[in-house]
């Protein structure tokens, strides 16, 4: 019986010590920068399943009751991290100007019932500790919210991981934009800034975020589009994403259209640049009274006819050749 006793208790503790070892540890260190405004705070946060870690460089002013004078007197403390969201209540010591300790989060009640005030819906522990690490701010909440995201209380989060802040959205409202949330996302995550997508409302394009993001992802930036509207050029979005795709210039595309082949699709464009047509020898054969179509531009490049060879053929009095006929010559050399 005493032996049955003893394995029972010895069971309640090993399970007691097990316990202890599963629970969540909740730690902060804390050291000087460089800058006597700033200091170098880090956490880790330990919880079963999930192990997080988070640094930055932190003006002193979004601490209460810590100032370079705690730093340099050490010592036990006690101050607070705060935000928005809520707070980190740090308890611990500081000794040679750094210090370390464990911290209690502690959610704003206040921030919470504003945010439902805004429409959006009560964030849970987890999201509440995410807001406040993320630093999403009330005005955060409200340019989400003015902006006509229609967010939830996870895509105001998912906004600010991505990169967006209040300005970005103000950006876009100014800019006649009517975006959804995950739309802004998508964005975000190809780069495309608040500039490009003014300067394409400049230009005159109307087009969803899913090509918005594709023209970034190939490439196309701000000059390009400041390129061809000097140019007065106002190809479609999808033209613009083919002639990117093939290192297809503005100047080439006005150069064609000075040469008469601006009227030309984006595909056969795309076919004089594959198989280097230059746009001066559009440009020279029409001064020469040639009236090519784009494929006879290409074949008659494919067989090595210059626009010198062009021009002495008329010199020595051929003139009505086609397209067809020079390339005959050429191949039977000619010259």
């Amino acid at each position: 019986m005493q032996k049955q006793s003893l394995l029972v208790w010895g069971c309640v503790i090993l399970a007691v010590v097990m316990a202890i070892g599963e629970e969540s540890q909740q730690s902060w260190k804390l050291r000087p920068t460089g800058d006597p405004g700033t200091v170098y705070f880090s956490i880790h946060r330990y919880r079963p399943g999930s192990n997080w870690s988070w640094n930055s460089d932190v003006p002193l002013t979004r601490f209460h009751n810590l100032s370079s004078a705690t730093l340099e007197r050490g010592g036990r403390t006690e101050f607070e991290y705060v935000t928005d969201a809520g707070k980190l209540i740090c308890r611990g010591s500081f000794s040679w100007n750094s210090g370390a300790g464990s911290f209690t989060f502690v959610p704003n009640p206040d921030f919470v019932a504003e945010l439902r005030s805004l429409g959006y819906g009560t964030p849970d522990q987890d999201q509440a500790w995410a807001f406040m690490m993320s630093d999403v701010t009330l005005d955060f909440a409200r340019a989400v919210r003015d902006a006509g995201l229609h967010a939830t209380t996870g895509q105001l989060l998912d906004l600010r991981h991505h990169g967006v802040d209040a300005e970005y959205l103000r950006d876009l409202k100014g800019y006649g934009y009517d975006f959804s949330a995950s739309d802004v996302i998508e964005l975000r995550n190809h780069g495309v800034s608040a500039d490009f997508l003014r300067d394409l409302k400049r230009a005159g394009y109307a087009i969803p975020a899913g090509q918005i993001a594709e023209l970034r992802m190939h490439g196309v930036g701000s000059d390009f589009l400041r390129d061809l509207r000097s140019l007065g050029l106002h190809p479609r979005a999808e033209d613009i994403l083919q002639f990117r795709m093939h290192g297809i210039s503005a100047d080439y595309l006005n150069d064609l259209k000075a040469a008469g082949y601006g009227g030309l699709t984006a595909g056969q464009v795309v076919q004089l640049r594959m198989h280097g047509v230059p746009a001066d020898f559009a440009a020279q054969a029409q001064e020469l009274g040639y009236r090519f179509t784009p494929q006879e531009l290409i074949e008659l490049r494919q067989h090595g006819v210059s626009a010198e060879y062009l021009r002495t053929l008329k010199e020595s009095g051929i003139r009505t050749l086609s397209a067809e006929q020079i390339t005959r010559l050429r191949q039977h050399g000619v010259d």
